[in-house]
């Protein structure tokens, strides 16, 4: 938990949302599948409306959309659109993020 703690610190500080850099990196990963934010907040144990303000400014940026639902289906997912090479730009910036070793006595 403390690493998570750390990535959502920097995350504050870089995106300006402790969770954006979560969400940056799970829809990275997921490639067109998307994430489903309930799943996301079960695997990092908060609550998925945490995810939810991060992911509507992705939206607004046209990085993100929303997956329209199957059929019979409740969950709500999101993938990653717009541009591969900003996508591949912002998961190796959080790549680096979670990289990081905060200095002994960092705030």
């Amino acid at each position: 938990m403390q690493h998570a703690e750390e990535l959502r610190r920097l995350s504050a500080g870089v995106f300006g949302n402790r969770y954006r850099a979560e969400l940056i990196a799970a829809l990275a990963a997921a490639g067109d599948k998307g994430v489903c934010l309930g799943d996301l907040a079960m695997a990092r144990q908060v609550p998925a409306s945490v995810y939810l303000p991060p992911v509507h400014t992705l939206i607004t940026l046209g990085l993100v959309q929303r997956v329209p639902p199957a059929p019979g289906q409740r969950r709500r997912f999101y993938r990653r659109c717009g541009s591969a090479q900003a996508w591949q730009s912002l998961a190796a910036t959080v790549a680096r993020l979670q990289e990081h070793q905060a200095p002994p006595g960092a705030a």
